[in-house]
């Protein structure tokens, strides 16, 4: 038996792979009923479970009208449409936010009564590759505020991808709604089996960790993707909910063998081997063709589903040269027939025909093409891997091999091949899993049980009006923190007046905050590396008694709103409202506004940045623990000296404080691989200006 390419017959045997299996779902189910009952006596007077959500779904590359098996539209779009359209189905309405790719689209597709979807603006209206639409979130994002600001309020919001989560993340701050998050992959998982091959910027990691932390829902959409979540991403178990793919049961149903090859023209004689999907080199799709090549597979046929155009195109589809080069260069092109892309409507005929469905990724978040293989009552070979290795189970509804291994695939196709009666016992056991546990109706359910219980923890955690801003904290007038957090994430100390915004003296209006040059283009710069972003500014207006804590409050929100609007979401705003002379510990240059920060948020103070426009800031960060950035703005008269008064770094706004912090590293644990990487990525996220 394999399990993420080990075997581990010898450690665990059938039985209790699953009693491990029922008791992670017992398990699952159990921090369900505590959420339901936790959620239940929080819950706001009057808030009820709703039967009738209205719904925010956001998928920005995957669009559920667009043609499948391209190397961008896969199972995302199926799922996005399927959920969808399920959702509607059960009495909920649902918009779908997608990217606009083609001049010639609609603003908006009723698919039916109850199901919209809506064509943003965001970049080029022409195919962008997913790996370089990140630079074009901000634009997408300011376009969907539009749409909310003008239509009637959802209930939820379910982002599809990290891009998506970045958008609704600004969504949810701005309009104070609960958001649920599906990954469908996780930028670390792929790092791992990619390397330096993941096309993805360096900033996904970043962004993801903030979506896993500030999500009201997380979907997992397997044990592997729980474990995957808990483990590189630490994800508190009690907010993640596990939500499978599914599978059309009125589009994929058993069909006969002969009369799908009579339809087909494919021989009755032949032993096929169905490899249905997109044509990317992480679908392992190389490793079936050389399988062919192996003498276990003799006179068998491999025929491989997908690509750009409805005929295979090396020119149009490039992984299908490099795949019909491999076959060649096996001495088995003549067994290796690459079909093209064909419509949804006749795949069941494709699944159907075939002896054997396989798929060999090298990682799954889930993968449906099983789901629908064994809907046709077809056995499955598959990868042991993510979710691959939860819906196929190993000797009852197919087999599970190592990825990346063609002899191993080969001899268990072999073995199907030499037990036909087994072959179809298995495919027969796969088509009862599938109606059981994978209908794309229940995957609904699922979702919407997540979705409500998203909105009720967000309105138990946070009241029926959120806000964007953190909390406001002014030492001294404010209680501290009751318990000390675990030192975790990284911050970026922020001195407010002539850093973060013009300096005005003893302001308190927020319509006089004017941000400093580069200022929001920096700040997201940290943000989607990771850094939590945290205010510390010396407030004495507060001890003269020009103003009080209430408009210092007024002013804290109107700077949390504007930044909220630019995608930037502060972690804290800490003040100290003493006179110059006070001798207190939290004012600059003295470390208490930062240590109390530290101590409120679990900020890792060692990988840490002060950024200031004067020495007293930097000596603040030195006294802290934490490197430190001097803006050489000309608002620093004095340069009284000292050992803790020289900064790290000297930079003339906050941009480039940004790119000289991530260039120095220091945040290894949590930032992307590459700091350099990460900077110019996140620096193409920048560049969308949002005046």
């Amino acid at each position: 038996m394999i399990r993420d390419g080990r075997d581990v017959t010898k450690d665990v045997g059938a039985g209790e792979m699953a009693i491990q299996d029922a008791r992670w779902r017992a398990e699952s189910a159990r921090l369900r009923r505590m959420r339901a009952r936790d959620l239940d006596a929080r819950r706001p007077l009057g808030l009820v479970r709703k039967s009738d959500l209205r719904i925010c779904m956001i998928s920005e590359h995957a669009s559920p009208l667009a043609c499948i098996g391209g190397v961008d539209s896969g199972g995302q779009n199926i799922y996005v449409d399927q959920v969808a359209r399920n959702l509607v189905r059960q009495g909920h309405r649902v918009d779908v936010y997608t990217r606009r790719d083609r001049s010639d689209l609609p603003a908006v597709v009723e698919v039916t009564p109850g199901l919209r979807v809506i064509h943003v603006s965001a970049g080029p209206e022409a195919f962008v590759a997913k790996e370089a639409l990140l630079a074009h979130m901000p634009a997408f994002a300011k376009s969907c505020e539009h749409w909310l600001r003008t239509g009637p309020r959802y209930d939820v919001i379910h982002a599809n991808f990290f891009m998506s989560g970045w958008v609704g993340l600004r969504l949810k701050q701005v309009f104070g709604l609960p958001l649920v998050t599906t990954f469908h992959a996780l930028g670390l998982v792929r790092r791992e089996h990619q390397g330096s091959a993941d096309g993805f910027p360096a900033a996904r990691v970043g962004i993801e960790k903030v979506l896993v932390e500030r999500s009201d829902r997380v979907i997992a959409e397997c044990p592997q993707d729980w474990s995957d979540l808990v483990r590189l991403y630490g994800a508190d178990p009690a907010r993640l909910a596990m939500v499978p793919c599914g599978f059309d049961a009125s589009e994929f149903t058993p069909g006969s063998r002969q009369a799908a090859r009579r339809r087909l023209g494919i021989p009755a004689d032949e032993f096929m081997v169905l490899q249905v999907g997109r044509m990317v080199p992480r679908k392992g799709v190389e490793t079936v063709v050389r399988a062919m090549a192996c003498p276990p597979c003799e006179g068998m046929r491999l025929r491989i589903v997908g690509g750009e155009g409805e005929v295979a195109d090396r020119q149009l589809t490039p992984e299908i040269g490099r795949l019909m080069d491999v076959a060649a260069s096996c001495g088995v092109a003549d067994r290796v027939v690459f079909e093209g892309r064909k419509p949804r409507s006749e795949l069941r005929h494709w699944y159907a025909a075939a002896d054997v469905f396989v798929t060999t990724p090298w990682y799954e978040p889930f993968g449906i093409t099983p789901l629908e293989a064994m809907a046709c009552a077809r056995p499955v070979v598959g990868s042991a891997v993510g979710g691959v290795q939860f819906s196929v189970e190993d000797g009852v509804t197919g087999l599970l091999v190592p990825p990346k291994d063609p002899s191993a695939l080969a001899d268990a196709l072999a073995a199907l091949r030499a037990d036909p009666t087994g072959a179809r016992v298995m495919g027969e056991a796969g088509l009862a899993r599938a109606r059981e546990r994978f209908t794309w109706d229940g995957v609904a359910r699922g979702l919407a049980a997540a979705f409500d219980d998203a909105r009720l923890a967000h309105a138990a955690q946070s009241g029926t009006s959120p806000s964007p801003a953190p909390a406001l904290h002014v030492s001294g007038l404010d209680e501290p923190s009751s318990a000390a957090a675990r030192p975790g994430r990284p911050a970026i100390f922020l001195d407010k007046d002539g850093t973060l915004v013009e300096d005005v003296p003893y302001n308190v209006d927020p319509a006089l905050l004017r941000f400093t040059p580069g200022a929001i283009d920096g700040l997201r710069l940290w943000q989607a590396a990771g850094y939590r972003l945290v205010v510390v500014t010396n407030q004495p207006g507060l001890g003269h008694g020009l103003f009080d804590r209430d408009a210092l409050a007024r002013l804290h929100a109107g700077l949390s709103e504007r930044l909220a609007r630019e995608g930037v979401f502060l972690d804290g705003f800490y003040a100290c409202p003493h006179v110059e002379t006070a001798g207190c510990d939290c004012r600059k240059p003295r470390p208490g506004l930062l240590l109390e920060a530290a101590r409120a948020l679990g900020i890792d103070l060692d990988n840490s940045w002060m950024v200031g426009d004067i020495l007293n800031d930097v000596e603040a960060g030195h006294r802290a623990g934490c490197r430190s950035v001097l803006l050489d703005v000309g608002n620093e008269t004095e340069w009284v000296a000292g050992p803790l008064r020289v900064p790290d770094r000297r930079c003339p706004n906050l941009l480039a404080a940004a790119h000289a912090t991530l260039e120095a590293g220091g945040t290894a644990p949590l930032a992307p691989a590459s700091a350099s990487a990460n900077t110019a990525a996140s620096a193409a996220v920048s560049s969308e200006a949002l005046a």
